[in-house]
């Protein structure tokens, strides 16, 4: 399959590694300076070609859409409207940055909205799956869960039933489990997913500045449930 990733940054990165090793064609963008991705290019070598915004988005049957929130309009007016009919998985979290360069989550934004959603409604030919956006990027890999009891699951969202087949297959190439959560409204509560693992970083785990570490997983009883008849 060929997949354009749209921007090339450390979610970008590690999802281009997985998918070039299962086989993939790729061509990765920058939303800056092009000369970062130097060093993936070389590790990657003839699984992965350079292009700009534009030239990824006409190449990929399938784009990974790995952008920091404010820069969504920047790097879909350089698409244009070569995401015209395309899969798009979209990997965004709403976060802003104030004065101090401090990052925050747009709570109030939050409350009636998706920046899924709000992809959709801006690129209304598109076909948005919402992915990809819990797990921080240096636990974005299959190997970094090789020692836990639990793989995490990758939780993903969209309208488009096909093309959340599709994505699904790709969740499964990345080396995680996919756990459908149904129509694009259900990104909603995915980017609030991310809020919560937030506070529980922060909380139970004493805000550990390394703490990139938490995934999530949905179990299924075994034997299965216990039912008992009355109150008891």
């Amino acid at each position: 399959m060929k997949i354009g990733i749209l921007n090339t940054g450390n979610i970008g990165a590690r999802l281009a590694r997985a998918w070039a090793a299962a086989g993939h064609e790729l061509m990765i963008a920058q939303d800056g300076d092009f000369w970062k991705l130097e060093p993936l290019l070389e590790e990657l070598g003839d699984k992965a070609r350079y292009g700009s915004i534009r030239e990824a988005a006409e190449f990929g049957d399938v784009l990974l859409f790995s952008v920091y929130w404010p820069r969504l309009d920047a790097v879909v007016n350089a698409a244009g409207n070569a995401l015209d009919g395309k899969v798009i998985i979209e990997t965004m979290n709403p976060r802003g940055v104030n004065a101090q360069f401090e990052h925050y989550h747009d709570l109030d934004f939050m409350r009636d909205n998706s920046t899924a959603e709000v992809l959709q409604a801006r690129l209304p030919n598109a076909r948005v799956v919402k992915a990809f956006n819990i797990l921080p990027a240096p636990v974005l890999e299959a190997a970094a869960w090789s020692g836990s009891p639990l793989q995490p699951n990758i939780l993903y969202a969209s309208d488009d039933q096909a093309a959340a087949q599709l994505t699904r297959g790709l969740i499964v190439d990345a080396g995680f489990k996919p756990v459908n959560a149904g129509l694009l409204k259900a990104a909603r509560s995915i980017e609030q997913l991310g809020v919560l693992m937030h506070h529980v970083a922060n909380h139970e785990y004493a805000g550990d500045a390394d703490l990139v570490r938490l995934g999530v997983s949905v179990i299924e009883a075994n034997p299965g449930p216990i039912f008992r008849e009355g109150l008891v």
